[in-house]
């Protein structure tokens, strides 16, 4: 009895002394991602300020901002990991018995575990293979840039230890239950090792890598995100499997490593953490609410006046984040117990609010835009496809608005029978200007060429900084929790950069593009036919999956078909990211829906009636966009941007 006291006693010890370590690195982590984001906002400033200011650009900046991203996006990578905020798909874990969805997630810690270990391997390798190249600029070992692979990978592994000590502790998992996961995955591995041997499937990978290596990516992809392993991980894996294939095994790990760096150095994906923390300082401060006003100011005179407040706000308020979760939150937050109060339809108000909140998502700035542009690297420019997004931004905000006003109409509301004066209506847009400026100073200046489209990022951290300084909006202790949620947020989208770089890679490598456009051909050499056809899967892909790892996947695959066939790069853009906004409000994995719903307390069984009317007038708006090319890039002919 005193022996088995002891040992739970120093089983105890030990789960506390890994919490203890865990709580400690995961503050750090969050102060040392706040001060590299901060740093990288200074540095952006600077090369701004430098060049027009005082004519004497900088040269360093670029190489310090280009290395800052990659540690912060792998530091934050490691900081997700362990807040269990990465992207995934519980969809099969949800629906099974208590008992085997523990299992499940056991058997996804130990695969997530095995992915820190890959990329710890691949990262020694990298940094003992690069010790002695230096970078052009800071004259940086290579090698000692690159060790923050490693460092991602040991944060990796140490979260999912720290994850199963928690399970074990708290009795939701046991070593039993452990030992059959590791079991199953040797025997998978083994399996999978004398299936590939065989002289059968040798020769089908000799005679037809592209089509057996589509076969691999794809597969392997699809068990990970049924089974609710993190969609980066899956990502990765596919691209490994597929790699194995065609390379010896000696020259995987290190490929790895050298790709997934590789995946987000580059200078373009700065605007992402930029404009995420803009639209978080703005919104953190107050400044988004004064936008609200103006919504709730221009939506009063037409029937259903607070449904269509909500569809202009959602519209406003993603001039300043580009996220249509913040939108639904926000705004529905706002909305719904005023709507609650005057006797609104709630599951239509849910349904309105969902509807229009991705909207910010096509209207500039947007984060789905720039990730496309540097996946297409720059056939379409960031600016040019923001200028294109406005039109189908506001036809898609303008279909829920149709919708708004013939179910007002049904139900017999009517307009706002508040009246402002004139003093009261200049009051409010006056308090709205500083906000709506932030757009047309960071666009105005792209487009006046005063400055790139990834230093107007960097611009609107700092306009969005004096403001919330002008207005003592903004406490030392909440712009620190500003720059770690920003660097989170981005530092989640930056390793789905990552690790979907090593699938795209063993694409090209193995022609995987090519193999389908020639699918498509057979099926038709109709411009007309491919985009219908390419639209029905974007929207079936949107259902299932979220926006950044759809784009990430099916970009590198239909950019080739598409633009083979004339179409251009902004217009494809616009088309792609359209699709994918519906996906975000479709179940299972429409997220936005959720949200809305949350907020509201509405079930998704009440909304979805009132919702698929607006997904149809929304679907009429997407195939005008798509077979009416003028839409999307009518303005950005106009400035001479294509």
């Amino acid at each position: 009895m005193e022996s088995s006291e002891l040992g739970v006693k120093t089983q105890n010890g030990i789960f506390n002394r890994i919490g203890g370590l865990y709580g400690f690195i995961g503050k750090l982590l969050a102060s040392s991602v706040a001060c590299l984001l901060a740093v990288m906002a200074v540095a952006i400033c600077y090369q701004v300020f430098s060049r027009y200011l005082f004519n004497a650009p900088s040269v360093v900046t670029e190489e310090v901002l280009r290395f800052s991203l990659i540690w912060m996006g792998f530091l934050s990578a490691g900081l997700c990991f362990m807040r269990a905020q990465h992207l995934n798909l519980p969809l099969v874990i949800d629906m099974l018995p208590e008992r085997k969805s523990r299992w499940m997630e056991v058997l996804n810690a130990f695969l997530v575990l095995i992915f820190g270990i890959v990329m710890i391997w691949g990262g020694w390798q990298s940094y003992t293979g690069n010790a002695f190249m230096k970078t052009p600029i800071l004259q940086i070992p290579m090698g000692t840039l690159q060790v923050v692979v490693l460092i991602s990978g040991v944060l990796i592994l140490f979260s999912q230890v720290a994850l199963l000590s928690r399970m074990l502790a708290s009795g939701r998992t046991s070593v039993a239950s452990m030992l059959s996961v590791v079991a199953v995955i040797v025997l998978i591995a083994l399996a999978a090792r004398g299936l590939f041997n065989t002289q059968w499937v040798q020769t089908l990978v000799a005679e037809r890598i592209d089509l057996i290596s589509l076969i691999v990516l794809f597969v392997t992809f699809a068990v990970f995100l049924i089974i609710g392993a993190p969609i980066a991980i899956g990502l990765a894996f596919a691209g490994v499997f597929t790699l194995a294939l065609q390379l010896p095994p000696d020259l995987v790990f290190s490929t790895v490593s050298e790709t997934i760096f590789n995946g987000i150095d580059s200078f373009g994906f700065l605007a992402l953490p930029f404009f995420i923390l803009a639209g978080s300082i703005m919104n953190r401060t107050g400044l988004a609410m004064r936008l609200i006003d103006l919504a709730m100011l221009m939506g009063g005179r037409i029937p259903g006046s607070l449904w269509q407040s909500n569809i202009l706000a959602n519209m406003l308020f993603g001039t300043l984040s580009g996220s249509g979760i913040a939108a639904a939150t926000a705004i529905g937050g706002i909305v719904n117990p005023v709507a609650r109060e005057k006797g609104y339809d709630m599951a239509v108000t849910t349904a309105i609010n969902a509807a229009s909140a991705p909207t910010g998502m096509l209207i500039p700035p947007s984060g789905a835009l720039i990730v496309y542009s540097l996946i297409t690297g720059g056939s379409a420019s960031i600016i040019a496809l923001f200028v294109a997004g406005y039109v189908p931004g506001l036809i898609m905000g303008g279909s829920v608005m149709i919708m708004a006003y013939y179910y007002a109409k049904k139900l017999g509301y009517e307009s706002d029978s508040t009246r402002h004066s004139n003093a009261e209506r200049l009051k409010i847009l006056l308090r709205a200007m500083p906000s709506l400026l932030l757009v047309f100073i960071v666009i105005g200046g792209i487009l006046g060429g005063a400055f790139t489209a990834i230093e107007g990022s960097g611009i609107a951290v700092f306009y969005s900084f004096v403001l919330a300084l002008l207005y003592r909006a903004l406490s030392f202790k909440a712009l620190y929790e500003v720059l770690v949620e920003s660097a989170a947020v981005s530092g989640v989208i930056l390793f789905l950069i990552a690790c979907s770089s090593m699938m795209s890679w063993s694409m090209t490598f193995a022609s995987i593009p090519a193999t389908v456009g020639e699918l498509l051909s057979t099926i038709s050499d109709n411009k007309i036919v491919i985009l219908l056809l390419i639209n029905v899967v974007l929207l079936m892909v949107g259902v299932f999956m979220d926006m950044s790892p759809a784009m990430l996947i099916f970009t590198p695959i239909l950019f080739p078909v598409v633009t083979s066939m004339g179409v251009d790069p902004v217009h494809f853009g616009i088309i792609l990211v359209y699709n994918l906004c519906m996906g975000l409000v479709t179940p299972p994995v429409g997220t936005i829906l959720f949200v809305a719903c949350s907020i509201s307390g509405e079930k998704i069984t009440k909304v979805l009636p009132p919702l698929v009317p607006i997904f149809g007038l929304q679907i009429v708006g997407l195939l005008l966009v798509t077979f009416v090319p003028a839409i999307s890039l009518a303005l950005p002919r106009l400035f001479g941007l294509i």
